[in-house]
């Protein structure tokens, strides 16, 4: 496979440089380095366990987060298609590294090779950890989101079955664009960025400094972490304007939950609807922010919870009881993302649907989620 300049990213980590082509919209992993080194796991061993003695488990931050409420949804839309509703446990990490990574190794401790883990990594450096924790229990694992730079599943380590995530440089880009546009192609905004060690929080902001490039009359005041937590953005937001005033014309964010913040302390400030907003994830709020005129929500993206939730135990569970053998998947199964989905504005607002609703998940054809087709 060959790929162009373009379709090319480098990412170094130390000593090791990894390369990832693009093609298809898929992100794959050419040259991979494993990193469960001192595991006493058998990392090439595939799968043995009876479909009923599966343990799925789902980690995230929490349930008060209405993007964890829809990934919940879905993991529990297929446990329940595989008679597995009493073996399905999601745990939430509430944003502690720490205590995410106790908790896996209580239940890997408890549950041992039939448990099939589908972890959203609050930070990426806690993700070398899970992986050996994994490979020593002889465990499954699908990472979402959060990895660091140069490290992905690799032929040597079956254990670790997938890396999923969602592109977020056309997410940020997009929703950039649509903010810009609303604001008539000039003026100043704020950027919120997510934790600054997560891998999706890097990609957005790329996409917003694409973006800042191409509208030369948009200028970037500031941007600050809000750790992707409501709270915060509210709190960063009201600082800001009060350090910038009337200056700032929008709010760019990378992520909804942050967004609706900023839009709480906009109402604060009374320049609701003088004041764009941009978030991130189709939360059922923002679409509804976006879908009323007056409140300044330009844009957000259609939410991936429900797939990611169900679509990563389904791949988990596929190689705990052999129906896959991940060692000799192809890399495009190892690491990729999902198929895209188009942003979300006034235009297309009342299309989309539920971001919980779990009636479309099709679990029959197990790759089907993966890539996006290529735009020319």
């Amino acid at each position: 496979m060959k790929w162009t300049a373009a379709q090319r990213l480098r990412i170094g980590s130390g000593r090791q440089t990894l390369v990832l082509g693009v093609t298809a919209g898929v992100l794959v992993a050419t040259t991979l380095t494993g990193c469960a080194g001192g595991s006493t796991g058998d990392l090439t061993a595939k799968g043995t366990c009876k479909p009923e003695d599966v343990t799925l488990v789902q980690s995230g931050r929490g349930l008060e987060n209405e993007y964890y409420v829809s990934v919940d949804a879905g993991a529990r839309a297929f446990a329940a298609a595989k008679g597995l509703t009493h073996n399905y446990k999601w745990i939430a990490s509430e944003g502690d590294s720490g205590k995410q990574l106790s908790q896996i190794k209580s239940l890997l401790a408890n549950g041992g090779e039939c448990v099939v883990l589908n972890i959203d990594p609050n930070e990426a450096a806690i993700v070398p950890s899970m992986v050996k924790a994994v490979d020593n229990a002889g465990a499954w694992l699908v990472t979402q989101w959060n990895t660091p730079p140069g490290l992905l599943p690799s032929a040597k380590d079956s254990h670790w079955v997938a890396h999923m995530s969602v592109n977020g440089v056309p997410q940020g880009y997009d929703t950039a664009k649509a903010l810009f546009e609303a604001m008539g192609g000039k003026g100043s905004i704020i950027a919120l960025q997510g934790i600054l060690d997560n891998a999706p929080a890097q990609e957005r902001f790329k996409g917003l400094q694409k973006a800042l490039a191409e509208y030369p009359n948009i200028k970037l005041l500031e941007d600050q972490t809000a750790g992707w937590d409501r709270t915060k953005g509210q709190d960063v937001t009201q600082s800001l304007l009060t350090k910038y005033g009337d200056q700032i014309n929008g709010v760019w964010a990378a992520s909804d939950s942050m967004a609706l913040g900023a839009l709480s302390a906009i109402k604060g400030a009374g320049k609701t609807g003088k004041i764009k907003v941009t978030g991130i994830d189709g939360l059922k709020e923002a679409l509804g922010a976006v879908a009323d005129p007056s409140s300044g929500y330009v844009a957000t993206t259609q939410s991936t919870a429900v797939q990611q939730g169900a679509y990563g135990l389904n791949f988990g569970f596929a190689a705990a009881t052999g129906q896959i053998d991940p060692a000799t998947e192809p890399a495009d199964h190892r690491a990729f993302y999902l198929k895209p989905l188009p942003v979300v504005t006034a235009a297309n607002v009342a299309t989309v649907g539920d971001p919980a609703d779990t009636s479309k998940l099709n679990f029959s054809d197990l790759w089907a989620p993966v890539g996006q087709q290529v735009q020319s």
